[in-house]
């Protein structure tokens, strides 16, 4: 879908390309929707994100290769209108000179130390104009910073990094798979967890930006520390007392019962931001982030996202809903409605009131020095905590445990893996995952094998025998 998307934008800068000037380039602010606004330049165009970041690309048909070369010229204003046709005219007389730029980078790539070439991917590919989630990028740089970089104060990692050779000054060319195994190794003496993470995104690392062969970071998975998968999750009659907990209302109204959240001291958005979870299985980000936009009131009830974790992959981005889930959306409908003393009522100026989990922090000091700079709740996390202590769920459960649940309790009641890998919007071998066989649906499985040809001997008959053996 991305190549169709970015040929087609090729095929518009050829025919409906425009003198642009910085005057323009400024202009563009936040849009509705990203748009993609053609240069003056064949193949050149200019990427305006929603949130207004705006970056400059080239894309050029190679003659014999399958795909086209596409390459990111920079950000602007620090690559300029100027500047940006400049670039784009360099790579278009290489091409025409029989020259693949792709060739040049990988050669280029392995002669620059892998610090220098992280900083440089940081910059050009490790981007949300690259269509990575801000959530990723904030974790590959999170990995990289002490294992990569040894960027921190912890003595603990530091000590562990002694004895390791410091890769970052190392040309990539350079890099042993001995070398990565002693740094996945010191890494791993802290946490398995982290040192599987660091050599996958050192993996991603080199397919994106060298994307040559005989990549030093690609490790056999039999090597790799096992991690325990988390697989905890409701069973229906603790569902049942979670869900009464979060979701009250007053039948004379319709709207949520503000007493019983009073009393309880609980955030009703956060409430019902966790029972449209497990009625949904959505991620909590896909959730926390929704707009009325995403909720269409007409047709068939659904929730029409702009992306998911694996929406690349699958194209899956609309998820129907279940009656119960349709009821709470409709609970907070009702309850925002002309209603100032509802958490989820702002005024019609106000940003917050596009999004049905509207965030009461936003612009307000929440510590440290720091400020609230979402429109919408990010997590619900000690909401989640009180309402499992409320329904007399005791131990400790993450918040992603929502959506094991509704795979979970889906698997046990339908039997149906299709269906339950379309609601989640996943593969079937992953809904599996979630959907771990509870110890009873084993039982039943295994009493409905007929292991006797005729019914079995009663109980009594087989008592009679044992006591005759005796």
């Amino acid at each position: 879908m991305k190549a169709e998307t970015e040929t087609a934008v090729t095929v518009k800068a050829k025919s409906k390309a425009k003198k642009l000037t910085d005057a323009m380039v400024r202009a563009y602010n936040r849009l509705d929707k990203d748009q993609i606004i053609p240069g003056d330049f064949p193949g050149l165009y200019l990427w305006v994100l929603k949130s207004g970041v705006k970056t400059w690309k080239y894309q050029q048909r190679i003659k014999g290769k399958k795909y086209p070369y596409r390459k990111t010229l920079g950000k602007y204003p620090t690559v300029g209108v100027n500047e940006a046709l400049a670039r784009a005219k360099q790579l278009s007389h290489k091409i025409y000179g029989g020259i693949d730029p792709r060739e040049e980078i990988k050669t280029e790539a392995l002669n620059i130390q892998l610090g220098v070439s992280i900083k440089k991917y940081y910059q050009e590919l490790l981007t949300e104009s690259n269509q990575y989630r801000p959530s990723t990028i904030k974790g590959v740089k999170a990995i990289f910073g002490p294992w990569i970089f040894r960027s921190t104060y912890d003595k603990n990692i530091l000590g562990r990094l002694e004895n390791v050779e410091d890769i970052q000054y190392k040309k990539l060319s350079m890099i042993t798979s001995k070398m990565v195994r002693e740094l996945y190794k010191a890494a791993g003496s802290k946490s398995p967890i982290v040192a599987n993470r660091l050599i996958e995104y050192l993996r991603l690392f080199w397919n994106d930006f060298v994307k040559g062969p005989d990549n030093p970071f690609i490790m056999d998975s039999k090597k790799k520390y096992e991690e325990n998968e988390y697989l905890d999750y409701l069973d229906e009659q603790e569902l049942q007392k979670v869900m009464s907990t979060a979701v009250q209302v007053d039948q004379r109204s319709g709207r949520l019962l503000t007493s019983h959240y009073r009393s309880n001291r609980l955030n009703p958005v956060s409430c019902m931001a966790i029972a449209v979870l497990l009625t949904t299985g959505r991620r909590t980000g896909e959730v926390t982030s929704l707009k009325w936009t995403n909720y269409p009131m007409t047709g068939v009830k659904r929730l029409e996202l702009e992306k998911t974790k694996t929406s690349k992959k699958n194209k899956l981005k609309t998820f129907k809903l279940g009656d119960d889930a349709v009821k709470i959306l409709n609970h907070i409908a009702v309850d925002r409605l002309n209603n100032p003393d509802s958490a989820f009522y702002y005024d019609i100026g106000d940003e917050r009131n596009n999004y049905i989990f509207p965030s009461r922090d936003f612009g307000k000091l929440i510590g440290k020095g720091r400020k609230g700079t979402t429109h919408h709740i990010l997590d619900c996390s000690k909401t989640w905590d009180k309402l499992l202590k409320m329904s007399g769920v005791v131990r400790p459960m993450k918040l992603y445990a929502t959506r094991h649940t509704f795979a979970t309790n889906f698997y046990a009641k339908t039997k149906d893996i299709k269906g339950g890998a379309e609601a989640l919007g996943v593969t079937e071998k992953t809904f599996l995952k979630y959907a771990k066989l509870m110890s009873n649906a084993v039982v039943d499985g295994t009493n409905k094998i007929k292991f006797f040809k005729d019914e079995a001997p009663a109980l009594t008959e087989v008592v009679k025998v044992a006591k005759v053996i005796e």
